[in-house]
């Protein structure tokens, strides 16, 4: 059994021109069309870029009449944003290195905003062979919050490209602020550090980006540990490979979440056999575009826990499914059930949850 996908998405808007250059593209009858069709939505979207038209760009990508539309349309438009420039001898890549922070205090605190030696992070990594020797590369301290992250759009972002480096990196450091984190209990965080290398057209590349996480992963954990620690602080640091701007808010925001579900479960299976209980989850889909997962004891209907993973558009509802299946397969967790219909968002004025012991509602069709 499947979760459904809960997201609705918009009928095709052909008064958009981004729209109508998208499904021309997506649904040209050849390969040779399909390139042509392809070249103009590229010419659309570098046109709203040098406008500096980010109402257009988001909402074009709103618009989308599909999940694969908008995979395809954002797709074209990472590769506009980090695609070198058509001339000059130079360039500048953007990048971040994202950092889960899975912390822990019995006292309320607040871990620091930014690393006192973003220079050593460097050394690291150029040691390892991830920065070039001889790249020209700055590496901002603050550890950014995501929503900082995403109101840089992309044409600032092509901007920024574009411009001398030595006003990409002070545009760069006005931009970018510190956001320290409130911890209460326990939680898992997500922040970036954000940088520009400079790319020469005849040179070698800067900094390897994206791909796996290698053996200067560890070593980069235990530094940036050693940097947020004080007295009363549990911390994890899991930082990931560095990756161009627009992809890491993607990748890392469900790294997060994964992170997230791994405790979330974790934690709710421990206090469930530590009273001699037998675990029971339940995994729905709800309207608003939400999967709820929900654990309780089969011999108690009174109590229970929930975990709520917010669907973005990339997300895929088959992976999550099957990578939180996985991770309570591993925690030996037999009794999971699975919602094959979409759910209510509320219930009355409170959220809807399915659990072992509130059954699933019946929605009608189309509802």
């Amino acid at each position: 059994m499947y979760l459904p996908d809960p997201r609705r998405y918009p009928r095709v808007n052909p008064q958009n021109p981004v729209i109508r250059a998208l499904m021309a593209y997506l649904t040209a009858p050849d390969a040779a069309t399909a390139a042509d069709k392809r070249c103009a939505l590229v010419e659309q979207l570098t046109s709203l870029l040098a406008a500096a038209d980010h109402y257009a760009l988001n909402g074009a990508l709103t618009q989308a009449p599909s999940q694969e539309a908008y995979k395809a349309l954002w797709q074209v438009l990472r590769e506009v944003v980090e695609q070198p420039p058509p001339s000059g001898a130079e360039w500048n890549v953007l990048f971040t290195i994202p950092v889960i922070l899975v912390a822990g205090a019995r006292s309320p605190l607040q871990l620091p905003g930014r690393l006192p030696e973003p220079a050593a992070v460097l050394a690291l990594l150029r040691q390892h062979g991830v920065v070039d020797a001889d790249a020209d590369l700055l590496l901002s301290p603050a550890l950014v919050h995501p929503g900082d992250m995403a109101a840089i759009n992309p044409a600032l972002l092509a901007q920024w490209r574009d411009l001398p480096y030595a006003e990409a990196a002070a545009a760069l450091g006005k931009a970018v602020r510190e956001a320290p984190v409130q911890l209460k209990n326990e939680g898992v965080f997500l922040r970036y550090l954000v940088g520009l290398a400079r790319q020469r057209r005849d040179g070698a590349a800067p900094l390897r980006l994206g791909g796996q996480v290698g053996a200067w992963g560890m070593p980069l954990a235990q530094l940036i540990g050693d940097a947020l620690q004080q007295e009363g602080l549990t911390l994890f640091a899991i930082p990931r490979a560095p990756q161009p701007w627009l992809a890491a808010q993607d990748s890392a925001r469900a790294t997060q979440l994964e992170t997230q579900l791994q405790v979330a479960v974790s934690n709710a299976v421990r206090s469930i056999r530590s009273k001699r209980r037998t675990p029971a989850v339940v995994l729905a889909a709800h309207e608003g575009g939400e999967l709820r997962i929900t654990f309780s004891s089969q011999e108690d209907g009174e109590r229970w826990e929930g975990f709520v993973w917010p669907l973005a558009p990339l997300d895929s509802v088959e992976q999550i499914h099957g990578f939180a299946e996985a991770l309570l397969r591993e925690c030996q967790v037999d009794d999971v059930r699975v919602i094959d219909t979409v759910q209510p968002d509320k219930d009355g004025e409170l959220p809807f949850f399915v659990t072992a012991h509130i059954p699933a509602k019946h929605v009608e069709q189309g509802s």
